[in-house]
């Protein structure tokens, strides 16, 4: 082939190439196909996310505007003012109640009225593991699991990796350190039926952090009375033979994480 009859194919070649390296692939699939999926974008979703996803943007501006809110992130999360405290004990409430009055909802003819007595309350059931329980440990059992899930989805709209839900801690007395305890390592020690070693241990089922577990700012137990409750109720005691027996279960809590913790209860709200 001649080099004059080369040169007008190589020109067009380049063209296609240039077109299609500069078309928006959002112009090609359509705008509500396209997405954001650059590392400013995870920080924006989720905090934690941050400090793993720093630099590799970095030679881009929009990741020193997403490095200029990561740290003004960090700054909110590193305090918990009074106006994000109350955001969260107002949604654990909702929480609370919504959870209350769902599963009462289940059981429209088991009690003579909308809600059991105290009778009621001890009378045998089984759950749905199929366990003989009273009444009172199934619907306790059930609304913590659904203000639980009600939490969850709160708590990523009001602070994204600033929250964990039933974690569980150990303390070391000769230290005087918390340490983290993993589901894994949880479910581990229980099958292989080393579940003894969980003993002092505490799990509350909310706590509000920096970001990181360990540097606790909050902590909030829900709790499900079968019988709404006249005056409020003080915090549970751990039984005989516990490693804290004797104790309430709100001074372990203190004593172990650092901070006051509060209960949320259905009607009453925050107790502290």
């Amino acid at each position: 082939m001649s080099l004059r009859l080369l040169r007008p194919r190589v020109a067009w070649m380049a063209l296609v190439l240039q077109s299609a390296c500069t078309t928006p692939v959002g112009a090609q699939r359509g705008d509500s196909y396209s997405y954001d999926n650059s590392a400013s974008a995870a920080c924006r979703q989720n905090p934690a996310n941050c400090p793993a996803l720093l630099g590799k943007e970095a030679a881009f501006e929009p990741i020193r505007q997403a490095g200029t809110a990561v740290a003004s992130v960090a700054a909110v999360m590193a305090v918990l003012d009074n106006e994000a405290r109350a955001s969260i004990e107002k949604a654990l409430t909702d929480c609370a109640n919504m959870a209350r009055s769902e599963v009462l909802l289940r059981y429209p003819t088991a009690f003579k009225g909308p809600a059991p007595d105290a009778n009621e309350c001890n009378q045998g059931t089984v759950d749905t593991q199929g366990r003989s329980v009273t009444w009172a440990m199934r619907l306790g059992t059930e609304m913590h699991e659904v203000a639980r899930q009600c939490a969850e989805e709160e708590l990523n709209k009001l602070r994204p990796g600033g929250f964990s839900l039933e974690q569980r801690y150990r303390y070391d007395g000769r230290t005087r350190r918390k340490k983290l305890v993993s589901p894994a390592e949880e479910q581990a020690l229980k099958d292989f039926g080393n579940q003894g070693e969980l003993r002092g241990t505490v799990r509350p089922d909310v706590v509000i952090h920096s970001g990181d577990p360990l540097d606790v700012q909050a902590i909030y137990d829900f709790k499900f009375p079968c019988v709404n409750p006249d005056r409020i109720p003080r915090w549970d005691t751990y039984p005989e033979g516990h490693p804290y027996q004797g104790r309430r279960q709100g001074q372990v809590y203190e004593q172990l994480l650092g901070v006051s913790p509060a209960r949320i209860m259905p009607r009453w709200g925050v107790i502290r």
